[in-house]
């Protein structure tokens, strides 16, 4: 199967939805602002995030299959709060249809990939086919060398404005715990005793849309997972310490940490993932076959 990746490219999104993906397969291949040309002899074309209009113009002259995989798309406005915040400020389900509906509508997908089964569940009714499709870790990730056990260390892997007040809860709860919490961003966690889940605000959409990563990294690597409940999490991860406010927190982290080490799982490792992908793909095509 030849399968085309493609999207503006630039986005984290894009390195692992589209390079890292296409990096596993000798016929996939991932192209910026991909052309009718560049899609000439693939089987199925995978839009990651967005696209330019000249290039889904494109794409819809070649007219093959088109899949589209929204992570984060909702984050592509230039100005995203100026002309939304009125209107939809994407508190509920309806808010983050009325969002979602001229995005998908745009493109037309014959397939939108998911990645939280609470979004395939949000969407189905808006009349497009969903498939469920979990984030992987960065396959850059390696093992880190074992720390001792008499300085604890709680870990962020993300950026640090991403946590907004989260970021001092977490510092204080791991002073009063006698640990060092981290922060750092990049393809590999800093070193640590547990691995912390949290965004700032209380953001509907976030909280079912947003991808597993967090929760897959965690089982890579064997770190205990301290989480708010988002979907994502919740559905690969059950066994995470829980928290919705500062006091959880505290205890969940005070849990995690003297938790240990946990087994180690690659189930949302790159190339089984990829896997998962080409199986949702073949049966795209088999279904197209078959009409």
């Amino acid at each position: 199967m030849k399968v085309l990746f493609t999207g503006i490219g630039g986005f984290g999104s894009w390195t692992m939805r589209a390079e890292q993906l296409a990096a596993t397969r000798r016929d996939w291949k991932a192209v910026p602002h991909a052309t009718q040309k560049d899609a000439e002899g693939m089987d199925v074309v995978v839009i990651v995030k967005s696209i330019r209009d000249e290039n889904l113009a494109e794409l819809k002259r070649w007219g093959g299959p088109l899949v589209y995989d929204p992570l984060d798309f909702w984050r592509q406005r230039r100005n995203p709060w100026k002309r939304w915040s009125k209107k939809y400020r994407l508190r509920n389900l309806d808010d983050a249809r009325a969002m979602a509906q001229p995005y998908f509508a745009r493109i037309d997908p014959d397939l939108i990939v998911c990645p939280t089964q609470a979004m395939v569940d949000d969407i189905m009714p808006m009349g497009w086919k969903t498939r469920l499709f979990y984030h992987h870790y960065d396959p850059r990730l390696v093992d880190n060398a074992p720390l001792g056990e008499k300085h604890k260390r709680l870990v962020y892997h993300g950026r640090r404005q991403h946590l907004g007040w989260w970021f001092f809860m977490a510092h204080l709860s791991c002073f009063v715990h006698r640990a060092k919490f981290v922060v750092m961003n990049g393809s590999q966690p800093a070193p640590g005793h547990a691995l912390l889940g949290v965004r700032r605000g209380d953001v509907w959409i976030s909280r079912r849309w947003k991808s597993n990563i967090k929760a897959a990294v965690a089982l890579r690597t064997g770190m205990p997972f301290v989480a708010w409940p988002e979907a994502g999490y919740v559905e690969t991860h059950p066994s995470a310490y829980w928290f919705t406010n500062a006091l959880q927190m505290h205890k969940a982290i005070g849990k995690a940490l003297k938790a240990g080490p946990q087994p180690k799982n690659d189930r949302f490792s790159v190339e089984a993932c990829a896997d998962e992908l080409e199986n949702i793909l073949s049966e795209l095509l088999e279904t197209r076959k078959s009409q």
